[in-house]
């Protein structure tokens, strides 16, 4: 028997097999734990099942839903067919450090009450997996008041190595929602316990056009879901979810994939709350009549990333680059 600590990672997918197969190079190439990854295809209509199962690996096992039931529902099946003692949580399009799970539980080890982990991130963009900007760890490991304000785990799922224990004592994932699912439940572990964290950038966070995290209306509704589910902590604490921190972060999610016109409607919505009018007309107003703004502000962010986050993260992302050259170089040979 191996000696190595055991963790479960859960993967959801639909329709994203190419992408699928990039993140699983990285979930696979874990160093010192035993792992257990389920990929739970939700009802996808490409050839996502026939590739896991092609892949011939003993330690992943499919799980696949015949209709699509949404990613939180995923994300229960595959906590379900979890026997390990950690469960690690991955998007099928983010990319990992070698050493992440590694590195989160000697987090934890070294914590001692901790029941969760996250690590830093950095944004990535684009099929080079061009970095963007860096996501801090929080600055505190007591995170429940924060939390209750603003989702400060970066990485979004991906960052996240929690008790599997723990994760089923607070009822999975809230199938009620799927932009801020996760949000959610992190509000959750962070009431029940305090969070490990490892300051480095050990998670890509793939940012595109087609993330699900630019569905605004969804990302509003589900919003509602949490501040009327944590009422009791909400009312406890004196701390609520940010409205106003929710739409500029997705309008800035419209602006990169070159919606205007939607960013713009966005920033709108914070006129109601009264301060931040006036900010929000004039940045709607400049990204209606500049394209290269989202440029602009993705120069300075590069620009204010630290040399040494930065170089971290560029050595384990040429592997995944490294990869994608050799493949497009094997795919222009002459047959």
């Amino acid at each position: 028997m191996s000696s190595q600590p055991e963790v479960g990672v859960v993967i959801p997918s639909h329709n994203r097999r190419a992408l699928l197969a990039r993140t699983l190079r990285g979930v696979l190439a874990q160093r010192d734990v035993a792992l257990q990854v389920v990929v739970v295809d939700d009802g996808s209509a490409d050839d996502t099942s026939d590739y896991v199962t092609g892949l011939g690996d003993a330690r992943v096992t499919l799980v696949r839903h015949e209709v699509p039931r949404g990613v939180s529902a995923a994300r229960n099946s595959g906590i379900e067919r979890c026997f390990a003692p950690w469960v690690a949580f991955s998007d099928d399009d983010d990319v990992w450090s070698p050493v992440k799970l590694r590195a989160q539980l000697d987090a934890l080890a070294a914590h001692g009450r901790a029941r969760w982990a996250t690590t830093g991130s950095v944004r990535v963009y684009g099929e080079d997996l061009r970095i963007l900007f860096g996501e801090p760890v929080p600055r505190t490991s007591e995170v429940a008041d924060v939390l209750l304000k603003n989702n400060i785990i970066p990485g979004g799922a991906s960052s996240v190595l929690a008790s599997t224990e723990l994760v089923r004592e607070v009822g999975g994932f809230d199938t009620r929602m799927s932009n801020l699912a996760d949000w959610d439940m992190w509000i959750r572990l962070g009431l029940r316990s305090p969070l490990a964290v490892v300051p480095r950038p050990l998670v890509g966070y793939y940012t595109h056009v087609g993330s699900m995290a630019g569905n605004v209306d969804s990302a509003l509704q589900d919003l509602g879901v949490i501040r009327e589910k944590h009422r009791s902590a909400i009312a406890a604490r004196g701390v609520e979810p940010s409205l106003e921190n929710l739409l500029w972060y997705l309008s800035a999610l419209q602006l990169r994939a070159g919606r205007r016109v939607g960013a713009a409607r966005v920033l709108l919505r914070l006129v109601p709350l009264g301060r931040p009018a006036v900010h929000a007309f004039r940045n709607a107003a400049v990204g209606l009549v500049w394209p290269g703004l989202q440029r602009y502000r993705d120069r300075r962010d590069e620009r204010a990333l630290s040399p040494e986050w930065r170089c971290e993260a560029e050595a384990w992302l040429t592997a995944f680059r490294f990869r994608r050259a050799c493949s497009d170089v094997t795919n222009h040979r002459s047959p």
